[in-house]
């Protein structure tokens, strides 16, 4: 049955569908009172419809990439409990704005009640993760790549609008470039981020914008200044940089300021932005000045943070603060600042009893490559309880040079109920080592544990590591399958086998199609597909069972297909083509890709066989399934089968054929067969409306026959103008002796200009 017949009948269904889920996104849920649910609903009006509105566009989106609908991960009563929310909240941080987050936490911690004490407890650590996970990101907003590429849309026709304005001038223009600037304000006081892909001439007309708005509000307008500001800061506009050093230098605007001058990492700041650091009395003022001396990277400052992190400043520096100047630290070291007095402050600060500050130490002390380094990150990889603060230590230690570090890294994954991201993070570190050869064996056995975010760093370290030790990690990885029974195992070391198409993997291959589970089958047979280097007759043996064998999946029984196609193996004993042939003649839907490849196959395995030319001569010509015709008369295409048979087949379906790929595939496959008649069929399909590239394969298969029929054909194809050049061409290669002929007489009947310009071009080559 074609899916056309179907439509009638699903068209309603389908309307329906959508209906009904419309009418779920908007219907109203229960939400469970209390105090807490109170507050999250003020927080997120938009509750009491079920969902939270991450995209911030004012309605409930459930697209492939983001489902807004809150779900029901406790209780399945109907309603929506406070915990059920502040699960969708730590799993979406990313959507949700910082001082969203903040207030979330803070109606926590001040909620009343016995139940309310306990959820404050449960989502402590995972809500100050979230939060500084959103910190650490920035004001930006999160979207996902279909709503990210909306947004990109849309501020870039603003800007460009802005563009336009501007070089119009006038009085609409004025009014357009005003609408079009305070459309743009609005995205980005929701946080939405610009364009990194704007014209040189576009974004310099925004941050002149930004200029003047800065210089005409100032303090009158202090929302607007901001946001003014926050966009110079995104252009990394340094032209208009030194218009905000004497905001960042005053009282108004100096954490925006130096925030934006970071992002531009403008060095001649570097003396204000000291003089605020050492001189206010502001916290937020001297955590941005902190920040913007990290991310410029300038050493004018770094006495002043130095002091700031001593032991005896670090008791009464507020904790974020101390964080900041730990964070300017790290930042001036990955900078490219090798001062020792760096060096010695961040191993300092590897050891305070406060896991974040070991974590941004960590960090920093990867920018330095020199033995001390190395062994205050070693210390805290080996000693540190916390797997966030080891996670940074060992990407620090990726990037040294120490003997001790692959020790190390295997002393960590043989410990037992090791954090499953940490694990993640040193076998993703080992595959990036020049030593990550002797850690072979541990990362094979890490493919079999539970996470699958584990296997899955695993396995890109293990194809990381292949070129350099292919026999090591083939050997491995074979050896391991044959003696596992985890089929989760078994899948992931076979997909790796299907990936690095070795072929000295195909013993091991061979043995997993005696496996029990179908998944490990599927990977073995398009393993052995993907290797496709096996002339085996055992190999092609147990492919042919698969293949007849109704017990198997279709996946399995399909990668078969495929593999026998790619090996190209066959003898009297095995028979490939017959099965090939009575797997193509298979009915029913569910058939229609294993009996695809199947004739796929017999175009690689049938040259010489005239069964094979006649089974595929009737798929070609009498097949319901256009997809199916295509495919079959390739393959008599591959087989380049001489048979006059097919050729009359072939030809007699061509007027059937309503696809018009169908229709040059015939002509290209009768070109293959020598056959004399593409000339007369392909006249009228190259004067019809067919798309461009079709129509060159038409004229380079008609060239095949170098004689006049086909030039003639040729020919009168280039009244198509778009066709010329690549006809003419063409033409131009034809035997000189008789195109100066064919040429000539036609020179004297034809009439069409076109034609005769083309003809011209011709008689003044092969008239030479």
């Amino acid at each position: 049955m074609t899916r056309t017949h179907h439509a009638p009948k699903l068209l309603p269904l389908a309307l329906a569908a959508l209906l009904a889920a419309h009418l779920a996104a908007q219907q109203k849920v229960v939400v469970v009172q209390s105090a807490l649910t109170q507050e999250l609903q003020k927080l997120f009006p938009e509750l009491p419809s079920g969902y939270i509105d991450l995209n911030g566009n004012g309605k409930v989106d459930q697209t492939s990439d983001l489902n807004e609908l809150i779900p029901e991960s406790r209780v399945r009563d109907g309603q929506l409990q406070a915990q059920e929310i502040l699960d969708f909240i730590v799993a979406n941080w990313r959507y949700i704005p910082l001082s969203k987050l903040q207030a979330v936490q803070k109606a926590m911690k001040t909620g009343s009640g016995a139940i309310g004490e306990l959820i404050a407890l449960d989502f402590s650590a995972s809500m100050d993760e979230a939060i500084r996970a959103r910190e650490a990101m920035g004001d930006q907003l999160y979207l996902t790549p279909s709503a990210y590429k909306d947004a990109m849309d849309r501020i870039g026709g603003i800007v460009s609008s802005m563009a336009s304005a501007y070089k119009k001038e006038g009085q609409k223009s004025e009014s357009d470039f005003v609408a079009s600037r305070d459309a743009l304000f609005a995205m980005v006081d929701k946080g939405y981020p610009l364009p990194e892909d704007l014209p040189a001439a576009e974004r310099g007309v925004l941050a002149t914008s930004m200029v003047s708005t800065i210089l005409k509000e100032g303090t009158a307008n202090p929302g607007r200044t901001r946001m003014a500001i926050k966009v110079i800061g995104r252009l990394k506009s340094t032209d208009s940089a030194s218009y905000l050093l004497d905001l960042a230098a005053g009282s108004d605007f100096p954490v925006e300021a130096m925030k934006a001058l970071g992002e531009i990492g403008y060095k001649p700041a570097i003396p204000v932005i000291t003089k605020q650091l050492r001189g206010s009395s502001d916290p937020a003022v001297r955590k941005a000045a902190l920040q913007a001396t990290g991310a410029i990277g300038g050493a004018e400052g770094l006495d002043a943070i130095l002091e700031l992190v001593k032991p005896a400043s670090r008791d009464t520096l507020p904790p974020d603060l101390l964080e900041a100047a730990a964070s300017a630290l790290s930042g001036l070291a990955q900078k490219g600042n090798a001062d020792p007095k760096i060096q010695a402050a961040l191993k300092d600060l590897s050891g305070s009893d406060k896991a974040p500050l070991r974590s941004i130490a960590s960090t920093g002390l990867g920018s330095f490559t020199t033995p001390a380094s190395a062994e205050a990150l070693l210390a805290v990889l080996n000693g540190d309880k916390d797997s966030g603060v080891r996670k940074a230590a060992v990407i620090s230690l990726g990037r040294q040079k120490n003997e001790g570090i692959m020790p190390a890294f295997m002393k960590t994954l043989r410990e037992r109920d090791l954090d499953p991201s940490l694990k993640s993070v040193v076998l993703t570190a080992i595959g990036s080592s020049p030593g990550g050869a002797v850690a072979i064996g541990l990362v094979v056995e890490a493919l079999a544990d539970k996470d699958q975010g584990v296997k899955d760093a695993a396995s890109a370290t293990l194809i990381k590591l292949y070129p350099g030790n292919q026999a090591l990690v083939t050997g491995s990885l074979s050896r391991s399958l044959l003696t596992s029974q985890d089929e989760g195992f078994l899948v992931q070391a076979t997909g790796i086998l299907a990936t690095l198409a070795d072929p000295t993997a195909v013993p091991s291959l061979l043995g997993l199609l005696q496996k029990p589970q179908s998944e490990v089958k599927r990977m073995a047979t398009w393993a052995l597909y993907r290797t496709a280097a096996s002339n085996n007759p055992k190999v092609v043996d147990e492919l042919q069972k698969l293949v007849t064998n109704e017990n198997e999946s279709l996946a399995v029984r399909t990668n078969a297909v495929r593999a026998l196609g790619a090996i190209g193996f066959d003898s009297p004993q095995a028979n490939v083509w017959q099965t090939m042939i009575t797997t193509a003649q298979m009915r029913g839907e569910k058939y229609a890709m294993l009996r695809l490849f199947a004739v796929r196959t017999l175009g690689l395995l049938g040259a010489g066989k005239p069964q094979v030319t006649a089974a595929l001569s009737r798929i070609a010509t009498r097949e319901a399934d256009i997809e199916l015709r295509k495919e079959a008369v390739s393959s008599l295409k591959s087989l380049s089968s001489s048979s006059p048979e097919a050729a009359d087949a072939l030809a007699s379906s061509f007027a059937q054929a309503d696809d018009p790929e169908l229709k040059v595939r015939i002509i290209e496959a009768l070109a293959d067969m020598g056959s004399d008649k593409p000339a007369s069929l392909a006249g009228e399909l190259l004067a019809s409306g067919m798309s461009l590239p079709l129509k060159r394969r038409v004229v380079f298969a008609l060239s095949q026959d170098p004689g006049e029929e086909s030039a003639a054909v040729i020919l009168d194809a280039a009244k198509d103008e778009k066709l010329q050049d690549f006809a003419v061409a063409v033409l131009e290669g034809y035997p000189a002796s008789m195109m100066s002929s064919f040429v000539g007489r036609r020179l004297r009947t034809e009439t069409d200009k076109s034609l005769l310009s083309v003809l011209g071009a011709l008689d003044s080559r092969f008239s030479q």
